[in-house]
């Protein structure tokens, strides 16, 4: 069974002419182990897509599966506890708390989520598999753009979610990166067992993916 399933899932903005469709008739599903691709230029209906996956907001119609459960239905506070336990999020702006160092961002999640997260042994080898080990005492702005996101990526791990969403994880990032972050994706989904999203323009990461769908005006199609 698949992780995630949207079915038939519709997003409008707006009424009478000054309507926006953002998702039409969408069809999608992930399942663990996979890394899948969201492709498409800017306005396609992407961050839509993504925030509606991660329970961020409802579609207008349509549903929207988690193990087998429809999401659309769930009230304010379980969805809250849905993106806790189920879901991480690793957005464009890494979103790392700047006065807090390497370490410390980890113990604000044992704050924020009490239980299941990573054991102090699988926190030191999944920083040792991003090459962060050594930069627990580091500050945010003491680290690259490329040390920032292996920092975010780890922290939405941490927290120990099926489903990991990615906007934009290469946006700033050169050739050489872009390969060592598609081998990582495909890596931990692999030996993580998680459904790895990734919303993206960029065609660099296609040969790490196990599904590709493209997104034009709203619309999606499944191209691998």
């Amino acid at each position: 069974m698949a992780v995630i399933e949207l079915k038939d899932v519709n997003k409008f903005y707006g009424k009478g002419i000054a309507r926006v469709e953002a998702l039409k008739d969408v069809d999608f599903q992930a399942n663990k182990g996979e890394v899948v691709l969201i492709m498409g230029p800017s306005g396609a209906g992407k961050s839509t897509f993504l925030t509606i996956a991660g329970s961020l907001q409802k579609p207008t119609s349509g549903i929207v599966l988690i193990d087998g459960k429809d999401i659309t239905k769930f009230s304010a506070k379980q969805s809250n506890n849905l993106r806790l336990n189920k879901i991480g999020f690793v957005l464009q702006a890494y979103n790392l708390v700047p006065f807090l160092d390497v370490h410390e961002q980890f113990v604000l999640v044992d704050k924020v989520k009490k239980q299941n997260n990573l054991s102090k042994e699988d926190l030191d080898k999944l920083l040792k598999d991003l090459g962060i080990e050594k930069l627990v005492k580091k500050y945010p702005n003491e680290l690259s753009g490329g040390q920032q996101q292996r920092v975010a990526i780890a922290r939405a791990l941490y927290a120990n979610p099926d489903i990991l969403l990615a906007d934009e994880p290469t946006a700033s990032l050169d050739t050489k990166n872009v390969e060592e972050v598609g081998k990582l994706f495909k890596k931990l989904a692999k030996e993580r067992d998680k459904a790895i999203i990734l919303v993206t323009h960029d065609p660099r990461l296609e040969k790490y993916a196990d599904h590709i769908y493209e997104m034009m005006d709203g619309k999606m199609s499944k191209k691998k």
